[in-house]
């Protein structure tokens, strides 16, 4: 059987992707318009629940994207004429997609090229992950399991080391292991929000789940084996979280209201993605995989799957319907352009913009309306544009 015969397109992935791009519009939509400041490892007591279960919902964006980034490169190596070539691919996606945080993903949140502050999110780890990636598969594939399994498992070991401000230590540690902001010429500052160490091992183990996936011509038993590790690695974050030995920096508590015992349970560290926060996320998301891949081929092809496709055009279409529409509702809302924080604050609006719980659901639900319609056209495009530079990166 030939490697094309091999490689059918495995639907529950994209249906996978397709939630976690809803998920994203509603965390980012309650950002514009809700007054949804939350810290990481979010405040217990002190966080209402329906904020906390809202934000939850978006823990798996990351790790899930990261994960389905590193498994998708595994299914479509056989692409490429050589390890070499698929290598260098992998480098190359990782610096385009470093260029995209600081350009086209930063300017969506700000409107503005010349905002001082640039945030180094998750499509700027995904690239790196990308970039280490390529260079591991270099050494072979046990390389790339033994990277991944040493970043994820024990990246937390060095929870504690911290080094001198505007020393070079201090910089690679901050990209690395440790959330900081990092002056840059120009009066420009860069804050690290995704640390890259425990995404790049994220990405390494998902690669090799990949090879694995495709070794076995895509057999319903491997979804086994996922749904079996997922299990495995929820039974493993209730044993590190509960009894707090390893894997976060921040403490689970009982509490006298039992709704807050479960948010603290549920309430591991973010940034950087801590082993607890992906033992939670990734394992949920493995059971998803396999419930999803019992879904007919012809499940949601005109929303779901289409968001699936198109994650990349997806996610930045997203970001600027939510900012565009948000700009357009400041008179709506009773406020004038001229209250605007446009040069003070990263996305502009004015103090005090906002609106009720229903009437964000209602301005997400729209987002996401818009973002399916104009993905399904981009589906289309880019069927006929295959070889564009534009249908290769997005």
């Amino acid at each position: 059987m030939s490697d094309s015969a091999l490689t059918p397109r495995l639907h529950h992935i994209d249906l996978l992707r397709g939630i976690i791009i809803i998920f994203m519009v509603i965390d980012h939509g309650m950002y514009y318009c809700l007054n949804y400041s939350v810290t990481d490892p979010m405040t217990i007591p002190g966080t209402d629940a329906l904020t906390f279960f809202t934000r939850f919902v978006s823990h798996f964006c990351a790790p899930l994207f990261v994960f389905l980034a590193g498994l998708s490169a595994a299914i479509t190596e056989h692409k490429y004429v050589s390890t070499k070539a698929f290598s260098q691919s992998l480098i190359v996606r990782g610096l385009v997609l470093i260029l995209f945080e600081f350009t086209i993903v930063s300017w969506s949140w700000s409107f503005n090229p010349l905002y001082p502050m640039l945030y180094a999110q998750v499509i700027w780890a995904i690239g790196w992950g990308f970039i280490i990636l390529g260079l591991l598969r270099l050494l072979g594939i046990y390389a790339v399991f033994v990277a991944g399994l040493l970043l994820v498992f024990g990246h937390n070991l060095f929870d504690d080391i911290s080094f001198e401000p505007n020393t070079l230590t201090h910089t690679v540690w901050s990209i690395a292991h440790q959330k900081n902001v990092l002056d840059l010429p120009f009066g420009f500052k860069i804050r690290t929000t995704y640390p890259v160490a425990p995404i790049i091992g994220l990405m390494a183990l998902a690669y090799c789940a990949g090879v694995y996936y495709k070794g076995q011509r895509y057999s319903a038993k491997v979804m086994n084996y996922a749904a079996f590790i997922g299990a495995s690695c929820l039974t493993l974050y209730a044993l590190l979280r509960g009894f707090n030995l390893y894997g976060d920096t921040s403490i689970f508590t009982v509490h006298s209201s039992t709704f807050d015992t479960v948010m603290s349970f549920l309430n591991p560290t973010k940034y950087p993605l801590s082993l607890q926060f992906m033992l939670l996320t990734v394992g949920i998301g493995l059971i998803a995989l396999k419930l999803l891949s019992h879904a007919k081929t012809d499940f949601s092809p005109n929303f779901l799957q289409v968001l699936g496709k198109t994650s990349m055009f997806s996610y930045l279409v997203h970001l600027y319907l939510l900012h565009a529409i948000a700009w357009l509702l400041i008179p709506i809302l009773g406020f004038n352009f001229s209250d605007m924080t446009y040069a003070d604050t990263l996305v502009g609006l004015p103090e005090g913009y906002g609106m009720s719980y229903t009437a964000t659901l209602l301005f997400i639900g729209v987002v996401i309306g818009l973002t399916t319609l104009l993905a399904k056209r981009y589906i289309g495009w880019k069927r006929n544009n295959k070889h564009s530079l534009i249908a290769k990166y997005i």
